[in-house]
């Protein structure tokens, strides 16, 4: 197998590095295009130049190439003063407690930095970012002034939610005894070319601990039968096991599927046609893990989705702030334990971690 993938490899990768070259001949041409109609000076608001300094500095000196916007020496400068930026924030130490309190209830300096920083290195909206410092510890601030000072730096603030539903509410009640499932699907290269993969997973809503049962490429009557009997394991020795499981109308949770559940004291619940807000917290789990990591990786084999599955499971469960979890991770939500609560963070106190090579980034504050 590793012999007859290698030249296919290749194949794929100079393949891609064609079309991407095509690709950014056309768009030089037409950015030359454009830019002939606009002023000669545009002015970058501080938003802007971090966006362009996150896509153009790993492109190390080839950025000169591309820039239009301003000229190649200008960029440098804005790539010169963001590192001089980052060595003098590197070097700032907190603020004594009596320092940070004097100013009254404006926020502390640092986390004003903090907020902007978290924003440039993830791209994150308000929610996220209070996720993170709720689950450091640091719970005095909330996703307006985080909104405020997004905007005032030029992003783009997050828009506010939706109000909730009947049915969210009725699901909030019953959560502590609701799980949810549906699937998801991945396309993966195999020796027999590309295949969609089907992934069946089981969320319990009160936690949002997510549980992946199996993968396959033919979810047929025979293979979901099984995965009941597997399911029916699994909740045997949970400490409190499911009265219900939501699911929608997909012809593949058979009528023996459904009966091996009842069997054990499981009702299944089927929703309504077409209505996936009824099923909302599995579908944004979905929204999650393509977003957050499957759709950022060409897969190559079962064994690879699982391996990227299983990484974005464990950050997921333990690293991932969850807003309907207020700002815990669901680890926390299943032991009922909490970060200790600080007065003030500096960007000093944390530490970056990374997964599946800088995908999925995380927080984490230094150890005493």
């Amino acid at each position: 197998m590793p012999k007859l993938l290698h030249p296919l490899l290749t194949l794929i990768a100079n393949s891609t590095e064609s079309e991407l070259a095509k690709y950014v001949d056309y768009l030089k041409t037409e950015n030359r295009i454009l830019r002939a109609r606009l002023p000669k000076r545009i002015d970058t608001t501080e938003a802007e130049r971090a966006q362009l300094l996150k896509v153009g500095r790993p492109l190390g000196s080839k950025v000169k190439e591309l820039v239009t916007i301003v000229t190649p020496r200008t960029f440098l400068r804005w790539l010169e003063a963001d590192r001089e930026a980052g060595v003098k924030k590197e070097g700032e130490t907190s603020p004594a407690k009596s320092d940070a309190s004097a100013g009254g209830n404006r926020k502390p300096e640092e986390i004003h930095d903090l907020v902007l920083q978290i924003r440039k290195e993830t791209g994150w909206g308000a929610g996220r970012i209070k996720g993170v410092l709720y689950r450091l510890g640091y719970r005095t601030i909330g996703r307006a002034t985080i909104n405020d000072i997004l905007r005032k730096h030029g992003f783009k603030p997050e828009p506010p939610g939706d109000p909730d539903s009947t049915w969210a509410e009725f699901l909030r009640s019953h959560a502590s005894t609701l799980w949810a499932c549906d699937f998801f699907t991945k396309r993966v290269l195999t020796m027999r070319g590309w295949v969609d993969f089907y992934v069946l997973f089981f969320i319990h809503l009160g936690t949002r601990r997510v549980h992946i049962l199996g993968i396959t490429p033919n979810p047929n009557g025979a293979w979901m039968e099984q995965q009941a009997r597997n399911l029916c394991i699994f909740f045997g020795d949970l400490e409190t096991p499911p009265k219900y499981i939501i699911h929608d109308a997909d012809t593949k949770f058979t009528r023996d599927f459904r009966k091996i559940l009842k069997s054990e004291g499981i009702k299944p619940v089927r929703i309504g046609p077409r209505r996936p807000n009824q099923n909302s917290v599995a579908e944004r789990f979905v929204r999650s893990i393509k977003g957050e990591s499957l759709g950022r990786f060409l897969v190559f084999g079962e064994d690879h989705l699982w391996y990227l599955i299983r990484q974005y499971m464990e950050y997921y469960h333990a690293k991932r702030s969850h807003r309907g979890l207020e700002y815990r991770t669901p680890e926390q939500a299943e032991t009922g334990s909490e970060t200790e609560a600080v007065e003030a963070i500096a960007r000093s106190d944390l530490v970056r971690r990374e997964a599946l090579g800088g995908v999925l980034k995380w927080y984490e504050r230094k150890a005493a």
